[in-house]
């Protein structure tokens, strides 16, 4: 299956993303970044890929760590702003339904933040890279959380109980996200992702649900009753994988 419509709904919202996508301080990274620096470790002088780079502030920020860091995405218009921002970094338009560019290079880290549910097909390329990694490398992804993202919260109006309320987990669905102007999200079981990694060699090393976060960075003792009972449930999921030939 193509990427190629996602793409253009992804070209379309590339200038509404760069500007409102603030990289560090996303509410998204700020949830990830212990789990993504614990599981890189040092990565000076190490080959890293950032899939899905998008705007490039990720793979920059893994350049600015000692990384040679390259970038790939399939928007030429998100990478056109990558470009621009960042000319120290090597950014490539590939479409990443259909795997990694050939010849396959190695790397000691692959990084997929907040991509993997945006891709209609993930086969070749989850089996690119487990071919791509060192036998000590490390694949880490984030993705929307398979079960409560898109599960809007509830409130009992008796008890005032707030919940949120699960439904049809177990089936794959191609759903609307309005944000930047539309785009497809493409929801799968955890258990889905789990037999994916496994068929192709990679093995977890490592699962992170943290807390969901405000948008804002003021510290908890600021946030609302609301904001707190909010982040008891996590809205994103980050999986860290090494090769089982490790």
């Amino acid at each position: 299956m193509s990427g190629s419509r996602d793409i253009q709904l992804w070209d379309e919202a590339a200038d509404r993303y760069a500007q409102h996508v603030d990289g560090v301080d996303d509410s998204f990274y700020r949830r990830l970044s212990p789990f993504l620096w614990r599981m890189l470790g040092d990565v000076s002088g190490q080959r890293l890929l950032d899939l899905g780079c998008g705007h490039g502030w990720l793979t920059e920020r893994l350049r600015s760590a000692g990384a040679t860091a390259t970038g790939i995405d399939g928007s030429g218009a998100l990478l056109r702003h990558a470009r621009a921002a960042y000319p120290k970094v090597t950014f490539t338009e590939h479409d990443l339904t259909a795997g990694l560019p050939r010849p396959l290079r190695t790397y000691h880290g692959i990084v997929a933040h907040m991509v993997l549910m945006d891709l209609p097909d993930l086969e070749r390329l989850i089996a690119d890279v487990g071919a791509s990694l060192t036998p000590d490398g490390v694949f880490v992804f984030s993705i929307l959380h398979p079960c409560f993202f898109a599960q809007n919260p509830v409130e009992d109006p008796a008890t005032g109980e707030r919940y949120r309320k699960v439904t049809g987990y177990l089936q794959h669905e191609r759903r609307w996200i309005t944000t930047f102007g539309g785009h497809h999200h493409y929801h799968r079981p955890l258990s889905w992702y789990v037999d994916l990694l496994t068929r192709n060699d990679l093995v977890i090393a490592g699962l992170h649900e943290p807390a969901t976060l405000p948008a804002h960075v003021d510290p908890e003792t600021m946030w609302t009753d609301y904001e707190r009972w909010f982040a008891t449930i996590p809205t994103m999921l980050a999986v860290a994988c090494r090769p089982s030939r490790a």
